[in-house]
């Protein structure tokens, strides 16, 4: 959508071809319902971050947030640089958009999933709903395979590795991890402040652990800061052929440190950090209850009943690192971004135009790029899109 827009206002005709019955359906599942846009903050993208700086760098937020701020969204800054729309609903975002499209006459066809892109004599021509649609100009803004009936099937990605381009494999990023049953067995439903680390099966830290609200689940742990270690996990299992272990400290809960939403340094990697503070806390309850009551009003029944009968050292190495050993990641029908796509490598920084066939570009998830929860990945759907619109008009008035 913010590609037709810029490429419309450019004096573009435009036509879109949306395989969903409706278009933008996934902008109203972002965010729990409230779209997170655009972050503020420094930029974090796993995958393509190099990549994607190039186009932040031409397209920065406060280029997004005029462009949304133009069509008539209210938006507010929340903690982590966070952008909301004002009135915390994703609607909003979407209602903007389809306005303005309306005003700007795009044509809109749903229901029409593309079945092929060929280059003709005179630019390109998209195949879809039995017609052939010619242009100077594609742009695959076809999204990733995260979101289950809200993503696609992969046959987008077809659309240009049929044209030579290269997919980089794709598998579910921010997605809630997979545990063995006996790890989180009668702690289903439980939403602890923690902070998560993932460990090799050495026990070595792997990158930076997150702190966050984690929740039990009957397979596993979910929750933001056990979701962005998906990814982490996934690349260690493809390395090693074994699954990470997730080491979650309890310190938060327990006001042994300040509590804190999102990365933390890499040098508080060690899962065992508040170990000998978690000790100290425990045996001074000692002193004041009985072995019996010490973790009540400490911690949640559910997980006082797990940890009932250990000894005071045990307690502490449990709820300073109570470790959890992962089996997988949840697949795409659970997970909120596609890492992988196709190669960015292949497509130029500076105008989103696809190196191997001229007058095709792509943006958004269709390339292999994918950023940190906190709005990452629409902002830079959006930059894309916006850069794509306009750089396709360019090239096409330059012919």
């Amino acid at each position: 959508m913010t590609a037709a827009l810029s490429a419309s206002g450019r004096g573009a005709r435009v036509l879109v071809l949306e395989a969903a019955n409706r278009v933008g359906r996934k902008i109203l599942a972002s965010g729990n319902g409230r779209c997170n846009l655009a972050n503020l903050g420094p930029e974090s993208y796993p995958g393509g971050g190099p990549f994607a700086q190039k186009i932040l760098r031409q397209c920065p937020v406060s280029r997004v947030l005029d462009f949304f701020h133009g069509l008539g969204l209210v938006t507010v800054e929340e903690d982590g640089g966070r952008v909301y729309p004002g009135c915390g609903q994703a609607a909003a975002v979407l209602d903007v958009l389809r306005s303005a499209m309306e005003r700007q006459k795009i044509e809109v066809l749903c229901d029409t999933p593309v079945k092929r892109v060929q280059q003709t004599k005179w630019g390109l021509r998209a195949e879809a709903g039995g017609k052939a649609f010619d242009a100077s100009a594609v742009i695959a803004a076809c999204g990733g395979m995260a979101g289950g009936k809200l993503g696609h099937d992969g046959g987008a990605y077809r659309l240009l590795t049929d044209l030579g381009h290269t997919l980089t494999p794709v598998k579910p990023a921010l997605a809630p991890l997979m545990a063995e049953k006996s790890a989180v067995r009668g702690l289903s439903g439980l939403r602890l402040p923690a902070i998560l680390t993932l460990c090799d099966q050495k026990g070595q830290p792997l990158g930076h652990p997150f702190q966050g609200e984690a929740l039990f689940t009957d397979y596993g742990v979910s929750g933001v800061c056990a979701m962005e270690l998906a990814r982490r996990a996934g690349e260690e299992k493809e390395k090693t052929g074994a699954w990470p272990v997730l080491y979650m400290d309890f310190a938060p809960m327990l006001g042994l440190c300040p509590r804190y939403y999102g990365a933390l340094d890499k040098a508080d990697g060690d899962p065992n950090r508040h170990l000998k503070a978690m000790r100290v806390f425990l045996e001074e309850r000692a002193h004041i209850l009985p072995k019996d009551a010490l973790l009540q009003g400490m911690v949640p029944r559910l997980l006082a009943e797990r940890l009932k009968g250990r000894s005071i050292p045990e307690l502490a190495r449990s709820l300073a690192a109570f470790p959890v050993p992962l089996t997988g990641v949840r697949g795409f029908e659970y997970a909120q971004v596609t890492a992988g796509g196709v190669a960015c490598g292949e497509f130029d920084p500076a105008t989103l135009q696809s190196l191997l066939v001229p007058g095709l570009y792509a943006a958004g998830e269709m390339l292999d790029v994918d950023g940190a929860c906190g709005g990452f990945n629409l902002q830079f759907a959006f930059a894309s899109g916006i850069v794509a619109g306009e750089e396709a008009v360019r090239a096409a008035l330059m012919l």
